[in-house]
């Protein structure tokens, strides 16, 4: 499963990519670069970045992209099950019509609702700029003619 987060992983490993990205869970700061990511199973993922992400899904069976976007208190293992069930529903309903795309912002499951939506809230917040660069980045290797050339265009 591919995935998008701000979540710092434990580990910087810029300017290379980090091929053991583990999520520093303790860390609710969004940061301020976007991590193109695979999750090859439970607790393992690798970063893969942006180029390699795009082309993945340019490449891929599906006809349509859908960004699932959590809600607050949702821990990224969480995250990964949820996006799971509905790419399962998605797929029983026409298979190969949507690939189901998580991205994954900080937050954590503190004890008590409004502590703990309120500090997810901040790191919202803080995520978006990341968010909105990402979909830029998409927009741009879209209208690419290295990577999107008029004879093999993205439609998705």
């Amino acid at each position: 499963m591919f995935f998008i987060t701000t979540r710092q992983p434990t580990k910087n490993t810029e300017p290379e990519l980090n091929t053991n990205f583990v999520f520093d869970l303790e860390n609710n700061a969004s940061s301020r670069a976007f991590f193109c990511c695979r999750r090859i199973k439970k607790d393992v993922h690798e970063e893969i970045g942006s180029k390699q992400l795009l082309s993945a899904i340019k490449e891929s069976k599906y006809r349509q992209v859908l960004l699932y976007i959590h809600g607050f208190s949702n821990l990224p293992e969480q995250v990964f099950e949820n996006v799971q069930e509905f790419q399962s529903l998605c797929n029983k309903k026409k298979t190969g019509e949507v690939l189901v795309i998580p991205l994954i912002w900080p937050c954590d499951n503190d004890l008590g609702i409004v502590k703990d939506y309120w500090d997810d809230q901040k790191s919202a917040d803080q995520s978006a700029f990341a968010f909105a660069r990402m979909l830029q980045k998409f927009m741009e290797w879209r209208s690419s003619g290295d990577y999107n050339p008029q004879d093999d265009p993205c439609l998705k």
